[in-house]
Parts: C-alpha cells; structure tokens; sequence
C-alpha cells in the first residue's frame, strides 16, 4: 500500500524542489544585483508565476509524505515522518516569515525607502535560501524512505 503514496511524494517533492532551487540558484543573485525598481518589478513578476503553483506543490508533497507515513512502517516510516516536518515547517515559515514580506514588497502602494527596501530584500532572500536547503534535504530524505 505504500508504493502509491511513495510514487505521490516521489513526484510531488521533486517538482516542489524544482520550483524553490531555481529562485535560489538564478533569481536571487540577479535580484541582489538589481536596484530597487527593477528588484520589485521583477520579484512580483516571477512571484506571481510561482505563487500560482508552489503552495499547492508544497502541499501535495506534505499529503503524500503524510500518506506514506500511515501507511510504511519502521525507518521508512520514521524518514518520511521527519520530512513531513520538515515540509510542515517550510509551509508555517513561508506563510508567517516569506509571505509577508512579498507583501510589502510587491504592493505598489507600499512607500518603502531605500533602506527598507533592502532590509526586506535580504530577509526575504535569506529566509528563501533557508527554505531551498530545509527543501532539498526533505527531498533527499524522502527518496531514501520510499527505498528504505
């Protein structure tokens, strides 16, 4: 009965990994780069194409790994518990911590300065490398639970 849920999770945490590694991997240096204007224009432009699909990827993931939990038992079982919370606190992080600042930072009838700006720049790109590394090492531990 676990195969099914294993192939969900499997699919599931490899597309969401797909989606978080790239930001990290290519946007975040060019938005570090970028000034102000062209930072917010650009971020709200590639959030609103990853907001579109990501949570419900995040969430399919943690479902699945759920499922896989119910249904494995022994190391397999107790792996995909620890990803589970691990995915469990990518999703509380993103809402409280990431989703608030792209708030602020996508309106454009936030007055922010310069400085405030940068501040939730670096937060945001700090909290989102956080969450890319707590991403792939779930993944990873997912794959060894569904072989396990």
């Amino acid at each position: 009965m676990k195969e099914p849920w294993s192939i969900a999770m499997l699919i599931s945490g490899a597309l969401f990994a797909a989606g978080v590694v790239p930001i990290a991997w290519e946007r975040a240096p060019a938005w570090r780069a970028a000034d102000h204007g062209t930072f917010r224009l650009e971020f709200a432009h590639t959030l609103r194409r990853t907001d579109q699909l990501q949570p419900a990827l995040l969430l399919a993931s943690l479902a699945s790994a759920v499922g896989f939990v119910v249904s494995a038992s022994g190391t397999a079982r107790t792996l995909a518990a620890i990803a589970a919370a691990c995915l469990a606190a990518i999703l509380v992080g993103s809402l409280a911590g990431l989703v608030p600042i792209q708030r602020q930072l996508t309106n454009p009838q936030s007055d922010l300065s310069a400085a405030d700006i940068d501040r939730l720049r670096t937060r945001w790109l700090g909290g989102h490398l956080i969450r890319t590394v707590v991403t792939l090492a779930a993944f990873a531990v997912l794959v060894v639970a569904a072989v396990a």
